[in-house]
């Protein structure tokens, strides 16, 4: 309320001074669309290694500077090495290795991860939190609800599980969703070992090391984020509409809420697809974003169609609120975003939230000159991450149209 109300109050300073018309103009231009531009930060052609970087079905994680790539396969369907790809990313300073690999050594003479495919990762604080997956066959990973952990400092694995109620964990997975909330883990959805969908939601708590289960997902989810203390997840019930769900992970108990959308050609909104990514992004000011991109078509495929999709979506979420501590400055307590939404609603301007927006490509500022790829393509099955700031994606292969793997690197930046 606090928050609602100083916005509130910047927001009739605002109209009530002699540049309200200027002020109008300015609160009421539309936040979306957004414009993405792409930056190609490596490649590779080996074809023969299991090493090698050019893989579909496997993590890249954002922790710092660094995107740390594992698991996957290779071509011919061959399960990637056990080892983890460091890639430092343009922010990095310049004393960081630009390119690392580095072997899978456990702390304490224990386990290491087994090489795998369709696992799930998500950054935890320091750490790389990895789950699930399949062998080579496809059979899944049974490791008793366990938890690997790569220390992206010391460079070594470790292993947490659950340590009480061992009746109360998890299924093995495979293509589930991984996020850390809190200094804790949600993992949802994915395959078991029939091949059928699980709608389960599971929390982990990483200091009592204890699996607790909580409200299933209202149907089959293709992708999955989270932001601040909500979890979303996108299904598809057919080809022409959608359904975004939103669930505070907070509340206990809490229950999810859905949101359907059209998803035809005539309204604004991505179109069905497995496969693809989801995230959360901010622009700045207080202003976010759930951002979907890429993925496998669903549904009917038309003669000439691709088999993925190359297109990027916005959906507007609530701006972040003020923040008033102690410690903090004006500058810092103020979110512009918050302020203009404000100033939209006295004014009567859409403010776009809770709507989708295709996101417009910036072609390169050199594109005369440029060499090679300007875009990665339509792609699916590829690993990606959000930058440390919230702004920026880093994805990493993938398979291609034409169903082969891709040994690509690229950051999505939006404006």
């Amino acid at each position: 309320m606090a928050e609602f109300a100083a916005g509130a109050l910047v927001a009739e300073q605002v109209l009530s001074t002699g540049v309200e018309v200027g002020a109008a103009w300015t609160v009421a231009r539309p936040t979306m669309p957004l414009k993405a531009t792409f930056i190609q930060i490596g490649f590779t052609s080996d074809h023969v290694s299991t090493s090698s970087l050019l893989r579909s079905h496997h993590t890249l994680t954002v922790v710092g500077d660094k995107a740390y790539v594992f698991g996957g396969q290779t071509s011919q369907g061959k399960l990637a090495t056990n080892t983890i790809h460091s890639i430092a990313l343009p922010t990095a300073s310049t004393a960081t290795p630009e390119y690392q690999v580095l072997p899978a050594i456990a702390a304490e003479e224990g386990p290491v991860p087994a090489p795998r495919t369709r696992l799930s990762a998500c950054a935890l604080d320091n750490y790389i939190a990895i789950y699930g997956g399949c062998d080579e066959s496809g059979n899944l990973l049974d490791e008793g609800a366990n938890i690997w952990l790569f220390n992206t400092e010391r460079l070594y694995w470790e292993k947490i599980g659950p340590t009480s109620h061992p009746e109360r964990v998890p299924p093995p997975r495979r293509d589930g969703k991984l996020l850390a909330h809190s200094g804790n883990l949600l993992l949802l959805g994915g395959q078991d070992s029939n091949g059928a969908a699980l709608t389960d939601v599971w929390h982990f708590d990483c200091f009592t090391k204890t699996w607790n289960q909580l409200s299933n997902s209202p149907s089959i989810i293709t992708s999955a984020t989270i932001s601040g203390d909500t979890l979303y997840a996108l299904s598809s019930s057919d080809v022409l509409s959608s359904e975004l769900h939103r669930l505070n992970v907070k509340l206990k108990p809490s229950t999810w809420q859905t949101r359907s959308f059209p998803t035809n050609p005539l309204a604004p909104g991505p179109r069905p697809r497995s496969n693809g990514g989801l995230v959360s992004i901010t622009t700045g000011f207080g202003r976010n974003y759930l951002l979907c991109f890429f993925g496998d078509r669903q549904g009917a495929v038309e003669k000439g169609d691709l088999l993925q999709w190359s297109d990027l979506w916005t959906f507007q979420l609530p701006s972040s609120d003020l923040e008033v501590k102690a410690t903090t400055t004006v500058a810092e307590a103020i979110k512009p975003a918050k302020i203009k939404d404000e100033i939209r609603s006295r004014i009567g301007a859409d403010s776009g939230g809770s709507s989708w927006a295709e996101v417009e490509i910036n072609p390169p500022d050199d594109l005369q000159a440029h060499e090679g790829k300007v875009h990665p393509g339509p792609r699916s099955s590829f690993g990606y991450d959000v930058t440390a700031d919230g702004r920026n994606i880093v994805l990493w292969g993938g398979s291609n149209a034409k169903g082969d793997p891709e040994g690509d690197g690229w950051i999505i930046s939006l404006s």
